[in-house]
């Protein structure tokens, strides 16, 4: 059966160009140890393998039709090959950290192959400890950031012993599969020649989203038209272009950090504020310094575009994206850290809830109304002329994302950390992506090589901001 993507889904394939790869993931680290190199790959894919039917995604790939008159398709790719997917690498001599921040800023700036399955798992051997590094990869139209460890997780294990695969299970499709672009084609003709009041159906659901949508933008419009009628609840467009933002070229630059879990979560109970909170509060004081130090004077709040997760509680099982987003002030114009965080934290508990009760349908909404064919060509119009660089949604990205509250091995080898990563998208030029696993809080930070050139000293800063509020906690 014709499988295909929700228009959410669908929206990060149509709206991709070549300076923004929708992809998603983590840098993993495996426990350092004595063994064959060699033995340790064949093992790790071997297990993938075994047990890959169980994540049905990773074998087929996406279909688009002519012109994109309909959504993209998910069909079995009939020649998937494993080798093509995981792949092993190893590190020049000395094997050095530098070497590997630069091989993997170079791996997430190639874009997935449209071709085969939307993910890859590279191997990178050869560093000068021993380790085996990963890199997981994959399109963010087949998750977001809390569906992607529910996609995945079938690959790890929560204990040293590597379980059996499950059985295998045959579905015999009741309606011949469309495989190709022009079937695809065929496909929605012949369907509309079936049953004509489909078109009146899916006008009457195209007009009631639009209503929403415009219901939506007009209540934006009011609240831009009365300043500071909701100084808690910044509108879209609301942001001021800085260096930070601007068209995204091919090559990026990746960086990670972490800091200890259990201090930042002592820091956050003491002040009576989240861990996200924290995030955000640590993310604004250092991009300010980062800006102060190229000489560039805020006239403005900085914003940042939060995903946020619109999944029932508890309900982590619906693949694909269930996301909506919001915009979130920094509060860059308060120079005390700690007023800074109070006045973030404040920010937060009035509007989260609220933007994922009303916004979240708009977020959803929007590809469906646009369809696929608007989707498209406007996404290759915004990118030929640039029309985010002169109005930003945002100034920055910045995602936190709870991690396993396990420990968790693959292929019988304990994973030491994970360092997450976002996409870049529009004329945000810097995604800061975190995740707490084990006892860290894992900082990924994602930035346009051009742009972001000065990446290193967000890193350094991120550091001294999270290590601020840690050593002034109160007791």
């Amino acid at each position: 059966m014709t499988k295909f993507l929700d228009p959410l889904d669908s929206a990060f394939i149509l709206l991709e160009n070549p300076g923004t790869s929708m992809n998603i993931g983590a840098i993993i680290e495996l426990e350092a140890r004595i063994e064959d190199p060699t033995a340790r790959f064949e093992d790790l894919k071997s297990n993938i393998a075994a047990r890959i039917h169980e994540i049905p995604v990773l074998t087929q790939r996406v279909v688009r039709a002519p012109f994109d008159i309909t959504w993209p398709i998910l069909v079995e790719d009939d020649r998937f090959d494993l080798d093509r997917h995981v792949v092993r690498v190893a590190l020049p001599t000395p094997g050095s950290a530098e070497q590997l921040d630069a091989f993997v800023s170079e791996f997430l700036s190639r874009t997935l192959s449209p071709q085969r399955p939307l993910w890859q798992l590279l191997v990178i051997e050869g560093l000068d400890d021993g380790r085996a590094v990963l890199i997981l990869k994959a399109h963010h139209a087949l998750a977001d950031g809390v569906s992607f460890a529910e996609t995945f997780a079938n690959l790890f294990d929560i204990s040293p012993e590597v379980r059996p695969p499950m059985e295998r299970i045959d579905v015999d499709d009741v309606e011949p599969t469309v495989t190709t672009s022009l079937g695809l084609l065929r496909q929605g003709i012949g369907r509309l020649r079936q049953r004509p009041q489909l078109f009146l159906e899916d006008l009457a659901s195209w007009g009631s989203r639009l209503y929403e949508i415009v219901r939506a933008l007009a209540s934006v419009a009011a609240v831009r038209g009365r300043r500071h009628a909701t100084p808690d609840q910044p509108s879209i467009f609301e942001a001021r272009r800085t260096s930070l933002n601007g068209s995204t070229g091919i090559e990026k630059t990746y960086l990670r950090t972490r800091v200890p879990l259990a201090d930042v979560k002592r820091a956050a109970k003491a002040r009576g504020v989240s861990v996200t909170d924290m995030v955000m509060a640590t993310t604004s004081g250092s991009l300010k310094r980062l800006l102060d130090e190229r000489g560039e004077t805020l006239k403005k709040d900085l914003f940042a575009f939060v995903p946020i997760n619109v999944r029932a509680d508890g309900d982590t099982a619906d693949l694909g994206n269930q996301i909506s987003g919001m915009l979130v002030a920094l509060h860059t114009d308060i120079k005390d850290p700690e007023e800074r965080l109070r006045a973030i934290s404040h920010d937060s508990s009035k509007t989260v809830g609220e933007q994922r009760a009303h916004r979240a349908r708009i977020f959803q909404d929007v590809p469906r109304v646009l369809g696929p064919t608007l989707l498209s060509f406007g996404g290759k119009l915004i990118s030929a002329f640039g029309l985010f660089d002169h109005v930003p949604m945002a100034n920055v990205m910045i995602s936190s994302v709870a991690g396993p509250p396990i420990p968790l091995w693959l292929s019988g080898r304990r994973v030491m950390s994970a360092a997450p990563y976002g996409p870049l998208v529009g004329s945000i030029s810097l995604n800061i992506t975190v995740l707490g696993f084990g006892e860290n809080l894992e900082f990924g930070m994602l930035g346009c090589a051009e742009r972001i050139d000065d990446l290193a000293r967000l890193r350094d800063y991120i550091n001294e901001e999270a290590t601020m509020f840690i050593d002034t906690t109160p007791q």
